[in-house]
């Protein structure tokens, strides 16, 4: 099945039923809204405001790119890192603008633009009624930042000495993970391991604990789920997954024998779904010892944007001179499901 956009046919068709309509009968339009379906981030062109949302339909037969431009009227801008929700509302982080967009999750028209204290945003999470973003200039800003839920003000920081990128809300802590890979100099961008921490931060008065991993792998991953915080590392020959008790601040360990440089850590339906860098896809229950042995899928392209929602592996081939490709996968036994083309760097998949 291949996803047509076919969006403006349906304008075309209900245009038709305007032109038609005397004094005596008016057509009221229902503006599209975006429940019951999932959020595809594109990252964008670096240096240009050609960033994007696109829509898919939980059915995954009805596609709309270029949501936010189209619902108001404005580029989205450069470089979208990650899309999160709080409430009624979700928040798009714009790293190369310095901004968050605030929209309404249903209509994904805008409610606030936040620039305060912002230097190359990277990820987002909440807590209570505030949230948490990591900064990371690559340089001399590298920070989580927090602020108001209320009124988007600005409330404080704390500083890291390495890196700040992914974090995560889970048992009432806020996890950031503080080391993994920085980047050489163009055109070779080598990637240059930074360290094995993770740092645990309260919320109410941005305390720290750091929590030193094994030396074994580079940090690759880090995310939540059902209150808990795992990390993805990852060597040459294996890689590992550990999961962090934020109240104690200790971790237990899953080794992923044989299974090196694994690169994207998601959980779905009580399993954990991660990656390597030769794009194979493997699936294992969170509970088991046994490591698989066979990809569930191999993923055609870079792989670059990859998640598993409502049983279905999302993976994209991003591009970042045109429309990149995705393709959708069955998560229980690989199968496709389906292809279609979004925007420009697509990065991440988000169910709403």
């Amino acid at each position: 099945m291949k996803i047509t956009r076919f969006l403006q046919l349906i304008f075309a068709f209900i245009l038709l039923f305007n032109i038609s309509c005397t004094s005596d009968f008016e057509q009221t339009l229902e503006p599209i809204t975006y429940e019951n379906g999932y959020f595809i981030t594109n990252e964008g062109s670096f240096n240009k405001p050609d960033a994007e949302v696109s829509f898919v339909t939980q059915d995954l037969n009805f596609l709309q790119n270029d949501i936010y431009k189209a619902n108001n009227n404005e580029n989205l801008g450069d470089v979208l890192q990650t899309m999160a929700f709080n409430g009624s509302k979700a928040y798009l982080v714009l790293n190369n603008s310095n901004a968050i967009q605030i929209v309404d999750r249903v209509t994904f028209k805008k409610q606030a633009t936040v620039t305060s204290n912002l230097v190359n945003p990277r990820y987002i999470a909440f807590s209570g009624n505030q949230y948490f973003v990591t900064n990371n200039n690559f340089g001399n800003i590298i920070q989580l930042n927090a602020y108001n839920v209320a009124d988007n003000s600005y409330v404080s920081n704390v500083s890291f000495p390495r890196t700040a990128e992914k974090v995560v809300e889970a048992g009432g802590k806020i996890v950031v993970q503080t080391d993994g890979v920085t980047y050489g100099p163009a055109p070779n961008f080598e990637e240059l391991p930074t360290g094995h921490t993770v740092t645990i931060v309260t919320p109410s008065n941005m305390s720290k604990l750091e929590i030193t991993l094994p030396s074994n792998g580079i940090i690759r991953d880090l995310i939540s789920y059902n209150g808990d915080a795992y990390v993805l590392a990852s060597g040459n020959t294996n890689s590992y997954i550990y999961k962090i008790n934020s109240t104690a601040g200790t971790f237990t360990t899953t080794t992923l024998t044989g299974i090196a440089k694994a690169q994207k850590l998601r959980i779905d339906s009580n399993k954990f779904y991660f990656n390597d860098n030769t794009n194979k896809i493997y699936s294992m229950n969170l509970t088991s010892t046994t490591v698989p042995t066979n990809p569930l899928v191999t993923s055609t392209g870079n792989a670059y944007g990859f998640n598993v929602i409502d049983g279905r592996i999302f993976v994209s081939d991003a591009s970042f001179t045109g429309s990149s490709k995705v393709n959708v996968y069955n998560a229980s036994n690989g199968l496709l499901l389906t292809t279609f083309n979004a925007g420009i760097g697509t990065n991440g998949f988000y169910k709403n």
